[in-house]
């Protein structure tokens, strides 16, 4: 029985490597071999960089008498990967479970089921953990003053760590659970939680080198505030250099608290597993309900498909998160902008908003909302078809989610760039033409493209979001758009003032969105009809 929830457990925290994504298969037994390696190429390529960080850290703080403040501080590191990356499988495994009423319904104990799943989150977490905690014990060997005892212990401390881990995954996947029990639409919390972690990442890893510097300017300091903040860690510290006594202090820590977490989910194991909270409460209100025409209709369809899935949102919409940001940083750092575009191109009139004008449309082509629409539809797309509409007002549909979420955020951002730069009235006219025209093209591209190579068996929506041949159109097409631009204008620089040359550039626009409008309208919806 063990063995047989053993190898459940396994099979199901890594299903990444056995199945595919794609078409919901097992792989092959090559096929595995060839996922596995290419993982461990990554988690290779992850940790050379821990070993860069562990080795600016290691040397100077050894050399100070605190060598266990580096084992201390990497540990939190791979504290924080390791919870990063078990969380969410936490929240899927133990709380979210969809297989807990079969399993229940066997003769098995409640307890055998709570730790085989507790142990696919431990190795899930173990594995994040040693992405950081390998190469930091390979700089501690080089550099660190171990002995013996500090060889076994430093093996030992990475698998006692993760109990720590798996404490804290524990504690915030239960969170995560609560939150997703109160709100109606999980997917905006994921959108917010993975734009938390982003950036996140970006301040770190800007901010990187800054922030080791800080600790070996601060390390008394901060070895101060850990032995009176963090006390297990000063332990663990102190454990890699050898202490057997802070060994059994920080080991006692962990095993203490991971078991007070576990007493606690084993007397409410069954209740988790058996409690369906589904979504929030809502008290019912009699009112009236307002008929629609069908053309709204089949928009908020769309709307609503596009606000359902995280991974739709947080791949294809991106752009709209990105053009507030920026719309953001131009007004408060918009002075140096100018500056550095005015230093670059200040010998040539009119280039610097020409410039501009290629920055925004770059931005633009983050959103491609467009582009996995119409395979998005999957299976299902037999219910379009039997609606009383017509494929052209599907279609129509698709395109106006595009334009409704790009051109709002694009107009913003386009008048704090005018607002910043401050052009000439003429450009002031033509670029915000320019930038309209462009987000049609790409939303009508993304659309005519994904009719043109269209993807409807899939069994993961990851698969026409981020693997389909349309998106990656509609992605690198527009940068080989506004590069083409780029380029023409180089050519007849001289000739053709640059207010002149945008103006061109809107006629092309306007002229190849014409062209793709009434390809839709007629030919395309006749695709649509067909698949």
């Amino acid at each position: 029985m063990i063995k047989a929830l053993f190898r459940k457990q396994m099979m199901e925290s890594f299903a990444w490597i056995y199945y595919n994504r794609k078409n919901g298969k097992r792989r092959d037994t090559q096929g595995i071999i060839v996922y596995a390696i290419l993982y461990i190429i990554l988690f290779g390529i992850l940790g050379s960089m821990f070993f860069g960080m562990g080795t600016m850290l290691c040397e100077p703080l050894v050399s100070v008498g605190l060598g266990w403040l580096y084992f201390a501080l990497i540990s939190l590191v791979a504290i924080v990967l390791g919870v990063f990356g078990s969380v969410f499988n936490t929240y899927a495994s133990l709380y979210k479970a969809k297989d807990n009423d079969m399993l229940l319904a066997m003769p098995i104990p409640a307890s055998k089921i709570l730790v085989m799943r507790l142990l696919g989150v431990y190795l899930i977490g173990l594995m994040y953990e040693l992405i950081v905690m390998v190469p930091a014990i390979i700089v501690w060997f080089i550099h660190g003053q171990v002995n013996t005892l500090g060889v076994v212990f430093s093996i030992i401390l990475p698998f006692v760590l993760s109990f720590f881990v798996l404490m804290l995954s524990c504690i915030l996947g239960w969170v995560v659970a609560l939150i997703s029990s109160k709100v109606k639409n999980k997917s905006f919390v994921t959108v917010l939680l993975s734009l938390g972690f982003i950036g996140i990442y970006y301040y770190v890893y800007f901010r990187a080198y800054e922030m080791m510097a800080n600790i070996l300017v601060h390390a008394e300091a901060i070895a101060e505030s850990v032995r009176s903040i963090l006390y297990p860690f000063y332990h663990m510290g102190l454990a890699a250099e050898g202490k057997p006594l802070s060994m059994l202090i920080f080991t006692g820590i962990v095993a203490a608290a991971f078991g007070i977490v576990y007493f606690i989910l084993s007397r409410s194991f069954l209740k988790l597993a058996t409690t369906n909270k589904g979504g929030p409460k809502v008290r019912y209100r009699e009112q009236a309900i307002k008929a629609g025409n069908a053309d709204s209709a089949l928009f908020k369809k769309e709307l609503k498909r596009f606000t359902s899935s995280s991974t739709y949102m947080m791949n294809c919409g991106l752009g709209i998160i990105f053009m507030v940001i920026a719309a953001a940083a131009l007004l408060i750092k918009g002075d140096a902008v100018v500056d550095v575009l005015t230093v670059v191109f200040g010998g040539s009139e009119g280039i610097v908003p020409l410039m501009m004008t290629a920055m925004l449309c770059v931005i633009i082509t983050m959103n491609d909302i467009s582009a996995p629409s119409v395979s998005l539809e999957g299976r299902n797309i037999w219910i379009v078809h039997v609606l009383p509409v017509s494929s052209w007002q599907v279609l129509k549909a698709k395109l106006k989610l595009h334009l409704v979420l790009t051109l709002a955020p694009a107009i913003i951002l386009t008048a704090c760039a005018l607002i910043v730069f401050r052009p000439s009235v003429e450009f002031m006219v033509i670029i915000p033409v320019c930038v309209i025209l462009f987000v049609g093209v790409m939303g009508l591209l993304g659309l005519v493209m994904n009719l043109k190579a269209p993807n409807l068996n899939w069994t993961n929506e990851v698969v026409p979001i981020k693997q389909s041949f349309s998106v990656t159109v509609a992605l690198f097409g527009g940068w080989v758009i506004v590069i083409a631009f780029g380029a023409l204008y180089l050519a007849v620089d001289g000739f053709v003032s640059p207010v002149m040359y945008l103006v061109a550039v809107s006629v092309i626009l306007l002229a190849a969105s014409v062209v793709m409008y009434m390809w839709l309208k007629n030919k395309g919806a006749k695709i649509f009809a067909s698949l």
